[in-house]
């Protein structure tokens, strides 16, 4: 890429103030709708962000940060991104976001078993009501008596 080429403006904005500006030759961002690349001379959109990576891309240096939520604002060659966390590699605690993700992992397999031991109780449910005459006993309504 020639020196004199197009750049983009980077800048990521949070609740405590301007936590980054830089130039960029491609950002990529998950929108809540999907994976967006932007380059330079972009046209002008806004979007929500979800939680993900957003790739700073710059004279082929990659860099990269933990977005959650917010919104992105692209228009004259620069990315406005506003979230309420945006967190650098060095600003993450590996060893909490692996406990975390552990403690996730429980909490998803108790509710699971829980959903299962509900729909094992209906099936048997089911089955047993199934398997029996309703039926049997009602009077019926042909109008005709039994002999």
């Amino acid at each position: 890429m020639a020196n004199n080429a197009k750049k983009l403006t980077v800048t990521i904005t949070t609740p405590r103030g301007v936590k980054f500006v830089e130039e960029a030759d491609k950002v990529v961002m998950r929108a809540i709708d999907g994976t967006l690349g932007i380059l330079p001379r972009h046209a002008p959109l806004s979007t929500v962000l979800g939680d993900g990576v957003l790739k700073i891309v710059n004279d082929g240096v990659e860099k990269i940060l933990a977005v959650f939520g917010g919104v992105a604002e692209v228009a004259d060659d620069a990315v406005n991104i506003f979230s309420t966390i945006a967190q650098s590699p060095d600003e993450i605690d590996a060893e909490r976001a692996e406990a975390d993700r552990l403690e996730a992992e429980a909490q998803l397999e108790e509710a699971r078993e829980r959903r299962m031991r509900v729909m094992q109780t209906r099936a048997l449910v089911r089955i047993y009501v199934s398997e029996s005459n309703f039926l049997d006993g009602a009077p019926d309504d042909t109008g005709v008596e039994d002999e």
